[in-house]
């Protein structure tokens, strides 16, 4: 454990630094990040028909919290095998010994600092297009177990594109699938309540729907189409089961490699 957190330091560091030196690039990815969000703003308000602005703004400010959630696990921790062997360094760091498990947790903090800061811009956009969001706490407990749930999924969906990639060289069709179809088939940026009854049945069979609904029901967005009980019990489990197989098929994929050696990354 004591290895483990201090490689996690390490990488931290590393990442730190590396995000420091992006300077003014940083700055300008953030206002193109402005700027897609007020283009996504757009479609959402097509379907506005007589609702409050207080709560559509909420539910607008949601869907963008999610996505924007599955876009940081997709370009932070699950291009990060990807970029260590661009880099060139996999090896190496296979050879220290140091677990990979570590450069996940020490890339997760400035992740998290990121996502923050894109969702300060996200609140922005809503409150100026739409209006300013009534951010209600309904439910404390279902908020939490939203919440790590979520992180869950995303862990678990991180070490699946970087096991993917370590077998294949590319993780782009499934990133595809996953990053930008999954979050919106399963109510990621909709209440599923709000969408038709065969996508609720696929919804309920991944793992990707119960975060969001539990976190729409904390907030008194919406109620979940199941008991709420149910969603919270049923998400939290799924999650774990879903981090605990994709961590297996990392790990599974890490000892393929060192005895087939690293395939060549591709761009996409």
């Amino acid at each position: 454990m004591r290895d483990l957190l201090r490689g996690a330091k390490a990488v931290f560091v590393a990442y730190f630094i590396g995000e420091l030196v992006r300077s003014k690039g940083l700055t300008y990815g953030l206002l193109s990040l402005a700027v897609w969000l007020s283009l996504f703003t757009s479609p959402a308000l097509l379907f506005a028909r007589g609702e409050a602005v207080g709560p559509l703004a909420t539910r607008i400010l949601v869907g963008m919290a999610v996505f924007l959630a599955y876009s940081t696990a997709t370009w932070d921790w699950a291009m990060l095998l990807r970029w260590l062997v661009q880099l060139g360094v996999l090896e190496y760091v296979i050879a220290s010994g140091s677990p990979l498990l570590s450069h996940y947790l020490g890339t997760v903090p400035v992740s998290v600092v990121w996502y923050l800061v894109a969702l300060g811009i996200a609140y922005a956009v809503v409150s100026t297009f739409v209006g300013p969001p009534e951010i209600v706490l309904a439910d404390l407990p279902a908020l939490a177990l939203g919440v790590c749930s979520l992180l869950l999924v995303l862990m678990a969906y991180s070490f699946l594109l970087g096991g993917t990639m370590l077998a294949a060289g590319t993780v782009g069709p499934i990133a595809e699938f996953i990053g930008w179809v999954l979050p919106i088939a399963t109510g990621g940026l909709v209440p599923l309540a709000a969408m038709p009854r065969p996508l609720q049945l696929v919804a309920h069979l991944t793992p990707f729907s119960y975060p969001a609904e539990l976190l729409r029901y904390s907030l008194g967005v919406s109620a979940p189409v199941l008991d709420p009980g149910a969603t919270a019990v049923i998400g939290i489990t799924y999650s774990a089961v879903f981090f605990a197989i994709s961590y297996v098929y990392l790990s599974y994929q890490v000892k393929r490699m060192l005895k087939e050696g690293v395939r060549t990354a591709a761009l996409f």
